[in-house]
């Protein structure tokens, strides 16, 4: 997957909707635009703003932007920005990729520097810093320093690129008229050139509805540019609160390949576009108790936040029941149900889950989680054996089937248990409604060089074989997550809380609703 530089905070946003009965501010308007309008005391960047339908600035690669600065100070063509003036703001409807990739050059800040700190907070990826690192290099490589070129416009002779540093400005096209015909405009220049994903086009469509509002919350844990600030301080608080939560559950901690660990994130990898998507996914399954849960769409526009805190509280129900420390909590180890043999997330198993916890919980279906435990131990045996198996079948699923199949598979893996069958892949084959033969998937490693994705499979099957169980179920424990510590004489009998008496314990195995069946 290509690397991408988040630039999010170089240009802030601000909410169209507040503009959506103004007309654009016809008469003189500046007619170009220097790179001097991005510096920090420039009246211009005082005003500019990206609309809050932006795509996030996160879409270029280090190469991208060191070609893009180049071409800039080489005086090769460049396409105009497009800007809209309205009462208050010059938005910026094209060319928010552009400026950002300058001002991030001249500010030092790829998505690690005091701007990007300001604006994400603590909530700053490793991979974000990773990237912003690499592309630092790239630019000192490529061009230089903003600072160094800054310093060189009065050297005898100039540098050539420091010459053009400040005699050459972007050109400028407007858009006049209102603030709809503005939002128009966007939509039909990003169906040119590079337009819009499938994802960005859903949020950006829809970013006043809460499933929207509360995937990007989370995505940055509460912090970055903050959609939900029309609300009161009170839902605004709320919102941050929750977010961090689900920020914390999904994708702490940051994993890099080869897998050294088993505290694997929940959600997979925190890049934005993935993450997204996910959370988008996640939300609609999770957020309704309706047998068909309504699209984002569907929802209304949510006014004063109580939206999208219903989304947060609905949906933090599923997720407490999928790891943590809540009574319910299954703490299910993301290495044995959401990761591939190669240590590669699986969102579908994930998604899968999700979908199947949603509906037992939805049908008061408190016998299957009794179930569930009780076939625990067997059913994460056939997991951690068929990973390469699992893998095989979701590609050869269309992508519309894959999540309902995996919840499938789950529930057919707890009920052969609880009928007392063994598991067997041709059985689960066969309950996908998938046919042929089953073969070796796992592909002979030819060179001598050990990959990161050998390195990857070796520690994920050797710490699995010495993964802690939990002595209740069989289960195997994530501690980092999901536990609970459990008396093993019962209190009521006598039983002390000292060490020869304390056992770690899925937090489901250690509630009351399971021990009154014992």
């Amino acid at each position: 997957m290509a690397q991408r530089v988040i630039l999010d905070a170089m240009i802030p946003r601000a909410d169209f909707g507040q503009a959506d009965e103004e007309a654009g501010v016809s008469g003189e308007l500046i007619r170009d635009f220097p790179i001097s309008h991005l510096t920090s005391e420039s009246p211009v960047l005082k005003l500019l703003r990206k609309p809050d339908f932006q795509r996030e600035t996160n879409h270029w690669t280090p190469e991208q932007i060191a070609t893009f600065v180049a071409s800039f100070l080489d005086s090769e063509v460049i396409p105009s920005l497009i800007l809209w003036k309205s009462p208050m703001y010059i938005f910026v409807i094209d060319g928010g990729h552009r400026l950002s990739a300058l001002r991030a050059w001249m500010m030092d800040d790829y998505g690690d520097g005091p701007l990007s700190v300001a604006f994400y907070g603590s909530e700053i990826s490793e991979e974000q810093k990773r990237i912003a690192k690499r592309t630092r290099k790239l630019l000192e490589a490529t061009v230089g320093r903003y600072s160094t070129l800054r310093d060189q416009v009065d050297a005898m002779p100039a540098v050539r690129r420091a010459k053009t540093l400040f005699t050459r400005p972007l050109t400028l096209q407007w858009v006049y008229g209102t603030a709809d015909v503005a939002e128009t405009s966007f939509f039909k220049i990003n169906s040119q050139g590079t337009p819009l994903d499938e994802i960005e086009e859903m949020l950006i469509r829809n970013r006043k509805k809460p499933l929207a509002i509360a995937a990007r919350a989370i995505l940055r844990a509460g912090g970055g540019h903050k959609y939900w600030s029309g609300f009161k301080t009170e839902q605004q608080k709320e919102i941050e609160a929750l977010a961090e939560t689900f920020h914390d559950l999904l994708f702490d901690p940051e994993v890099e390949p080869p897998i050294k660990t088993l505290d694997l994130p929940l959600g997979g990898s925190v890049s934005p576009i993935d993450a997204l998507s996910l959370l988008i996914e996640f939300l609609t399954i999770s957020a309704s108790r309706s047998k068909e849960p309504p699209t984002i769409d569907k929802y209304p526009d949510d006014e004063d936040g109580t939206g999208t805190i219903a989304v947060f509280k609905n949906s933090l129900q599923i997720l407490n029941r999928i790891t943590g420390n809540a009574p319910g909590s299954l703490g299910l180890h993301p290495a044995v149900y959401f990761y591939n043999e190669r240590g590669k997330y699986a969102r579908f198993l994930f998604l899968g889950m999700t979908t199947l916890i949603t509906e037992k919980v939805r049908n008061n279906d408190h016998e299957f989680f009794k179930t569930f435990t009780r076939a625990r131990e067997k059913v994460e045996k056939f997991l951690i054996q068929n990973k390469s198996l699992i893998t095989l079948l979701l590609t050869n699923m269309s992508k519309g089937q894959r999540t309902s199949k995996m919840k499938d598979l789950f529930n057919f893996l707890v009920a052969e248990v609880r009928a007392g069958r063994a598991l067997t892949s041709e059985g689960a084959v066969a309950q996908l409604g998938l046919r042929g033969r089953i073969l070796d998937v796992n592909t002979p490693q030819t060179s001598p060089h050990i990959s990161d994705d050998t390195k990857s499979m070796v520690y994920v099957k050797q710490a699995l074989d010495k993964a802690l169980p939990c002595p209740l179920c069989s289960g195997l424990l994530n501690p980092t997550k999901s536990v609970s510590y459990d008396h093993i004489k019962p209190v009521r009998n006598g039983g002390g809380g000292d060490v020869s008496n304390t056992q770690l314990v899925h937090p489901y195995c250690n509630s009351s609703e399971l021990h009154k069946q014992e």
